[in-house]
């Protein structure tokens, strides 16, 4: 995956947990619920590419293909150094020079050293009957020369293969997302739709899907948090809430009495802050961009 992907995943999966979490009040909502089986159908295709993508080459081969590359090379400086002297009795001077090599014509990038490896060999195979003649050079030596080129070509094209493979199923990430992100829209739709207001309104649980729809990794989050007490004490209050009203954004208090809003957009707002049984208070609060701002709610009772 695409970094922008990686981040996309994290919302869906966040989105997946937002909906596990509030399972049961989906209860009954027909259209609603094909859209969550959708929607996970979805995420699957996604998780199916992933399971397609080939891991890199492993050490085992890579150190094979160092064996067999230092093995080619010492092979054919061997037979060469013996074929070089036939060469000479011959006074082939193209021959001389295709039979002087050492390990340093070797080195440098893998296509370029099995270019030559193959050239050289090319020359041994077409003068074998020659040299095996004139010098200790074995067609068994040869054939395994043959036999270690081409082990070599077959180590160096799976990364090749495997790459293109890879780009082959990174390819399919493109449909997979868009499907994913539809059913994404549409899921949010549907759940602000249906619990945003009406009988069945429940802004904590459309506060905390807005929450699962933002990536929540490597960012500075925008947080309003605030502190419940009793006034003239410091005992927390538990269940009470806090609301940006402008953004139809609830937190709830806990039993330390803090509620928090977490990822929304900068600005100046106003925040009405209610407990069952005191008297709700509504301030103004500006909050900055990326900025964590603590306010301190002393409530007084009714």
């Amino acid at each position: 995956m695409t970094s922008p992907q990686n981040e996309k995943y994290s919302v869906f999966q966040q989105i997946l947990l937002f909906l596990a979490a509030y399972s049961s009040s989906f209860v009954g909502n027909t259209q609603l619920l094909a859209a969550i089986v959708n929607f996970k159908g979805y995420v699957g295709v996604i998780d199916a590419v992933s399971a397609k993508k080939q891991p890199k080459a492993s050490k085992p081969q890579t150190t094979m293909k160092t064996a067999a590359r230092k093995s080619v090379v010492s092979q054919l400086e061997a037979a060469c150094l013996l074929a070089l002297e036939w060469a000479k009795t011959q006074g082939n001077v193209q021959l001389i020079k295709d039979f002087t090599i050492n390990d340093s014509s070797f080195k440098g990038k893998i296509n370029a050293m099995l270019i030559l490896a193959n050239y050289t060999y090319g020359v041994l195979n077409t003068n074998k009957v020659a040299i095996i003649a004139a010098t200790s050079v074995t067609a068994l030596q040869l054939t395994a020369i043959s036999d270690e080129i081409a082990l070599l070509q077959t180590l160096q094209k799976a990364p090749t293969a495997a790459r293109s493979s890879q780009k082959t199923v990174t390819s399919l990430y493109k449909p997979a997302f868009v499907n994913a992100t539809a059913g994404k829209d549409t899921l949010v739709n549907l759940i602000k739709g249906a619990y945003t207001i009406g009988p069945n309104a429940n802004l904590q649980l459309v506060t905390d899907l807005e929450n699962a729809l933002v990536f929540s990794g490597n960012v500075h989050h925008t947080i309003l948090k605030a502190i419940f007490y009793i006034t003239g004490t410091t005992t927390a209050i538990e269940g009470a809430t806090l609301t940006i009203t402008e953004l139809l954004r609830v937190g709830t208090s806990n039993i330390l009495g803090v509620a928090q809003i977490a990822e929304f957009k900068p600005g100046t707002y106003h925040v009405t802050f209610v407990a069952p049984g005191y008297v709700t208070q509504t301030q103004i609060i500006n909050i900055p961009l990326a900025a964590k701002v603590d306010v301190t709610v002393e409530m007084v009772a009714v």
